[in-house]
């Protein structure tokens, strides 16, 4: 299923719009252009992205975490490693805001589909 509803208030129909119909592209496993990669990494952490790896709207979700790859981010003032998913390296670094010291793929996690 490509969006499940998460509230009881969710309207009827599943939203259909550019963006939804982007991210069921990634989850039907589509190839995508290198303009497709970077939107997908901005709508799940861009300045006004959703700011994890689920996209919501009008009370539908897509989750994209078990469709992207998962990489690690470790950011340049900070130890820790944080887990983001996106279509690449590329896009992620595009979508993400400050100082980035490095960006490496989650090891034994591959796309699944």
């Amino acid at each position: 299923m490509s969006a499940w509803k998460f509230s009881t208030c969710a309207v009827v129909e599943k939203p259909d719009n550019d963006t939804t119909r982007l991210l069921e592209k990634v989850q039907a496993g589509g190839s995508l252009t290198r303009e497709e990669k970077d939107r997908v990494a901005n709508i799940l952490y861009g300045l006004f992205g959703a700011g994890g790896s689920s996209y919501r709207l009008l009370g539908w979700q897509w989750d994209m975490g078990t469709h992207l790859p998962r990489f690690l981010v470790q950011y340049k003032y900070d130890s820790h490693f944080w887990p983001y998913y996106a279509p690449d390296k590329t896009s992620l670094r595009k979508a993400l805001t400050g100082p980035i010291r490095e960006i490496v793929a989650a090891p034994g996690h591959s796309r699944r589909g």
